[in-house]
C-alpha cells in the first residue's frame, strides 16, 4: 500500500510516546503495549468486558472532498486466540472538532490469526472524501475479546495513495486493494484478487481463463475523457505460466456510452518470472467522452491466471508545450516515432530511463556519428525559434561526448529547406544530460523534424528519453534593410535560462567577428529586460553572406544561437555607400570618379654619422592610409544630400563594390573641394575631392533605429506642433532625439 504522507503524527500512528493520540471507545482501555509490529511500542485495546474494542483518533486531520483516501493498520493477539476480527473506517466532518459525521467509510473486517502474529495483509478502506468533508477521524475495531483480552494495533495510516494523484481510475480499481469491484469478466475469463502476490500493497487483481483463446476484463466504470487528447495506459503484470501473450487496451466510448474504437497497445510475450509493465498510448476520437481499461490475455488452456496490479490510466504526461506525441517523447511502447539514419541501431530497453518504464537504447556501431531522427515532422510557424532537447545517457566515463542537434525543415510539399544545427558538449563523467538547441524557422517553413547525432561515438550503448520540441529557444533572424544598405536583426527568446545580459556580434564569412554597435554602444553587455529585442547593423560589409550571433549570459554561464546567413546587396558597380556609422540616416551613395591611390607614410629618421657611409634610422610603425578619392553628384539633391553627410565632420564609413578588391574603410575627410565640371551656372554637375586619412572604427552608440517609425512619432507628439517644438531638424524626428 502506498500512502507517501501519513496525515496522522508519528505518535498517533506508532504510539512510541504515549497514547495521547487516540481516544478510547466503549468496553475499551487504551495503554502503550511492548510489542509492536514497527519500532517499539504498539497501542494496547484491553476489552473491559466480553465483546468490542474501538478506539479513534483524538485529533481530526484536514481532508479534500473528492480526493480518494486510504487507511489501514496492522493488529495482533497479545495471546493467542480464535474467532477475533479488525477493521478500520474513516468518518468524515465538516469541523475540525464537534458536530455529527457526514457519513462513515468501514472497510472490510479482517480475521486475526489464531496466534500472536501480526495480521497481513491488515484491515484496509480506499474512500472518498464526500461533499463537503474537510475533516477526518480514523477508527480501529476488534471484535470477540473476553473480558479483560488484550489486542495490539500499530502503524496506523490514513492518506492519499500515491497513484491517486495520477491515474483517473482511483487507487481501488488500479490495485484491487479493496475490492474487485471496479473490474467485470467480459469474455472468457473470471476475476478475483490474491494476496500471495502482488506489485504494490498488499493485493493484485488476477484474472483466470474459462477456457483457452481470448479474455478480457474491463474496468466496471466507464472514465469521463476529452476527444482529441492523448491518453496513456499502464499496468504491472505477471502471468500464471511461463510465458503468456498479454495486452492493455483503451475503449472509447460516445456520449451514449456507445462503444467507438479501442486503442490496442503491443501483444508481447510476458514472461512469468516476474513483474513487467506494459503500456498503451492512444488519442480519444473526435465523439469519444468516455472509456474503459481492458486487460487481455491469449489463454492456451482453460484455468490459466494472470495476475495485474498498479493499472492506471492518465492524460499522456506530455512535457508542456512540446509538440511530439507522446510515444515519440517517451518511447514507452517501441521506437516507431523514431528512425535510425546512420551509425547506430535503436531498440526499446528497460535498462535505464528518465520517466516512464522505458527509454531508447542507440548501439553505436563505430566509426560513423550516430543519428536518430523523429519520424513525423510537426508543424511551425515562419520566423519562430524552435527549442529541442531530450534526455541522453552517455557510460563512457572521462569522455567529453559531443551532440548535434539538427533541425530539419520542411515547406509545404514535405521538401527540405534547409538544416539548423547545434552543437553541445557533455562533461566526462558518465550519467543523464540534457543536449538542448534552438532553432528559427525559415519564412517559407511548414514543419519540422528534429534529429540527436552524437559524434565519434565509438562503440557503445546510448539511453534517450523525454525528448521534446516546442516554440522558445534563442533565436535570431537578420533581414536586409532595404533601400539602406543595413540588417534588421531580431532576438526572441533571451530570458531562456534566466541569464542577466547578452551580446550581439557580426560574423563574416571568414569567421571575423565584430560587436554590433547599439544604441549606447558596442552590444557586448547588454541587460536582459525581456524576451525579445531588436537591433540595426549598418556597418555590415556588402555583397558577401554574413551571420549574427548572440550570447545571453551570466558570468561564464551562457547559451548562444545564429541567424541564417544575409547578404546585403551591393550597389552599382560603379558607386560606393558613404556612410556616418553613429548617424546612419547620414549616408550617401556616390559614384566614383577617381579610387584612392593610398599612401601609407614612413615615420623615421635618417641621421647621418661622421665617419661612417650608411646612416642609422629610428623608425615608428607607419601611417595609417591616406588618399584622395573624386566623386561626381548630377543635382542639386545630391549636392545637398553630400554636403549634409559631410557636415558634421564625424567618421565616415566607405564601402566598396566586392569586386574592386578594396576593403571597407573607416576615414576622416579633409578640406572638400566642389568643382564645377561645366562652367554654366544652369549645369549642375558636380566633381568632389575628398581627401581621406584612414582612422579606428568609431566609439559611441548608435543613433536611429530601424524600428522607429512613424508610429513612434505619432505615439509619442500630441500634434505636429509638438514635433516642431520638440525636434529642431528631421534628424531629430529620425532618432528620436529631442533639440
Amino acid at each position: 500500500m502506498t500512502v507517501p504522507t501519513n496525515l496522522l503524527s508519528a505518535n498517533t500512528s506508532g504510539i512510541e510516546t504515549s497514547t495521547a493520540g487516540w481516544t478510547a471507545g466503549a468496553n475499551t482501555t487504551l495503554s502503550q503495549n511492548s510489542r509492536f509490529y514497527q519500532g517499539a511500542k504498539s497501542l494496547g485495546l484491553t476489552a473491559t468486558a466480553a465483546g468490542t474494542v474501538t478506539a479513534t483518533t483524538a485529533t481530526r486531520v484536514a481532508v479534500v472532498a473528492g480526493t480518494e483516501y486510504q487507511a489501514y493498520g496492522f493488529f495482533a493477539n497479545v495471546v493467542a486466540a480464535s474467532g477475533r476480527t479488525s477493521a478500520v473506517s474513516v468518518s468524515w466532518y465538516a469541523g475540525s472538532s464537534g458536530g455529527t459525521a457526514i457519513s462513515t467509510s468501514a472497510g472490510a473486517a479482517t480475521a486475526l490469526a489464531n496466534s500472536t502474529a501480526w495480521n497481513t495483509p491488515p484491515p484496509q478502506v480506499t474512500a472518498v472524501a464526500p461533499a463537503g468533508a474537510a475533516w477526518a477521524a480514523l477508527t480501529i475495531t476488534v471484535t470477540g475479546l473476553s473480558a479483560g483480552a488484550v489486542v495490539a494495533a500499530d502503524v496506523m495510516t490514513l492518506g492519499v495513495p500515491t497513484i491517486t494523484a495520477t491515474s483517473i481510475l482511483g487507487y481501488n480499481t488500479s490495485s484491487a486493494e479493496t475490492d474487485t469491484s471496479g473490474w467485470s469478466a467480459i469474455t472468457n475469463a473470471s476475476v478475483d484478487r490474491v494476496s500471495t502476490d502482488s506489485w504494490e500493497g498488499w493485493y493484485s487483481l488476477r484474472t483466470t481463463a474459462t477456457a483457452a483463446g481470448g479474455t478480457r476484463a474491463n474496468t466496471s466504470a466507464l472514465y469521463t475523457v476529452t476527444p482529441s487528447t492523448e491518453y496513456v495506459a499502464h499496468a504491472m503484470v505477471r502471468p500464471g505460466i511461463t510465458s503468456m501473450d498479454v495486452q492493455i487496451q483503451i475503449r472509447w466510448y460516445d456520449v451514449g456510452g456507445v462503444f467507438i474504437s479501442g486503442s490496442d497497445g503491443p501483444w508481447p510475450a510476458m514472461p512469468g518470472s516476474g513483474w513487467t509493465r506494459i503500456t498503451v498510448i492512444g488519442t480519444a476520437p473526435v465523439g469519444a467522452v468516455s472509456a474503459r481499461v481492458s486487460l487481455q490475455t491469449t489463454a492456451t488452456a482453460s484455468a490459466q491466471t494472470c495476475l495485474w496490479d498498479m493499472v492506471s490510466l492518465l492524460p499522456a504526461p506530455r512535457i508542456p508545450g512540446s509538440l511530439l506525441s507522446y510515444g515519440t517523447q517517451s518511447i514507452e511502447t517501441g521506437t516507431t516515432g523514431w528512425t535510425a539514419v546512420s551509425g547506430c541501431t535503436i531498440s526499446r530497453t528497460t535498462a535505464a530511463q528518465i520517466q516512464g518504464a522505458s527509454s531508447m537504447a542507440i548501439a553505436t556501431t563505430g566509426g560513423a556519428n550516430a543519428t536518430v531522427r523523429t519520424v513525423t515532422a510537426v508543424p511551425v510557424t515562419p520566423r519562430i525559434a524552435y527549442k529541442a532537447t531530450a534526455y541522453l545517457y552517455h557510460g563512457t566515463s572521462a569522455v567529453n561526448v559531443d551532440v548535434d542537434v539538427l533541425f530539419t525543415w520542411l515547406d509545404t510539399s514535405g521538401v527540405e529547406i534547409t538544416t539548423g544545427t547545434y552543437r553541445w558538449t557533455t562533461s566526462t563523467l558518465a550519467g543523464w544530460y540534457t543536449p538542448m538547441g534552438a532553432d528559427v524557422a525559415p519564412d517559407n517553413a511548414a514543419s519540422l523534424r528534429v534529429a540527436f547525432r552524437i559524434l565519434s561515438p565509438g562503440t557503445a550503448t546510448y539511453y534517450l528519453d523525454e525528448a521534446s520540441v516546442m516554440p522558445g529557444g534563442i533565436g535570431v533572424i537578420a533581414d536586409v534593410i532595404t533601400g539602406e544598405y543595413g540588417a534588421a536583426i531580431s532576438l526572441q527568446g533571451l530570458t531562456t535560462g534566466g541569464h542577466t545580459h547578452y551580446g550581439l556580434w557580426r560574423v563574416r564569412d571568414d569567421g571575423a567577428m565584430t560587436a554590433v554597435r547599439g544604441e549606447t554602444g558596442d552590444m557586448t553587455a547588454v541587460p536582459i529586460t525581456g524576451d525579445l529585442a531588436v537591433a540595426a547593423d549598418y556597418e555590415a560589409p556588402l555583397g558577401v553572406p554574413i551571420v549574427y550571433s548572440v550570447r545571453v549570459y551570466t558570468g561564464s554561464d551562457y547559451l548562444r544561437a545564429a541567424s541564417r546567413p544575409v547578404t546585403i546587396p551591393e550597389p552599382p558597380v560603379t558607386d560606393v555607400v558613404v556612410k556616418d556609422p553613429v548617424q546612419p540616416v547620414r549616408s550617401s551613395t556616390l559614384t566614383v570618379d577617381t579610387v584612392p591611390d593610398w599612401t601609407r607614410s614612413a615615420r623615421q629618421g635618417v641621421h647621418q654619422i661622421s665617419g661612417r657611409a650608411t646612416p642609422i634610422v629610428i623608425t615608428d610603425v607607419r601611417t595609417s592610409r591616406t588618399g584622395t578619392m573624386t566623386v561626381v553628384t548630377a543635382t542639386r539633391d545630391d549636392i545637398t544630400r553630400l554636403w549634409w553627410l559631410l557636415a558634421s565632420g564625424n567618421t565616415l564609413l566607405i564601402q566598396w563594390p566586392s569586386t574592386w578588391g578594396e576593403q571597407d574603410v573607416y576615414v576622416q575627410v579633409g578640406d572638400v573641394q566642389e568643382t564645377h565640371i561645366v562652367r554654366w551656372a544652369k549645369y549642375q554637375d558636380r566633381t568632389w575631392t575628398l581627401p581621406l586619412i584612414e582612422v579606428d572604427r568609431p566609439i559611441g552608440g548608435l543613433v536611429g533605429s530601424a524600428t522607429r517609425t512613424w508610429a513612434s512619432v505619432e505615439t509619442e507628439s500630441t500634434d505636429w506642433l509638438d514635433v516642431l517644438t520638440t525636434h529642431s531638424t528631421w534628424l531629430g524626428v529620425y532618432s528620436g532625439e529631442v533639440g
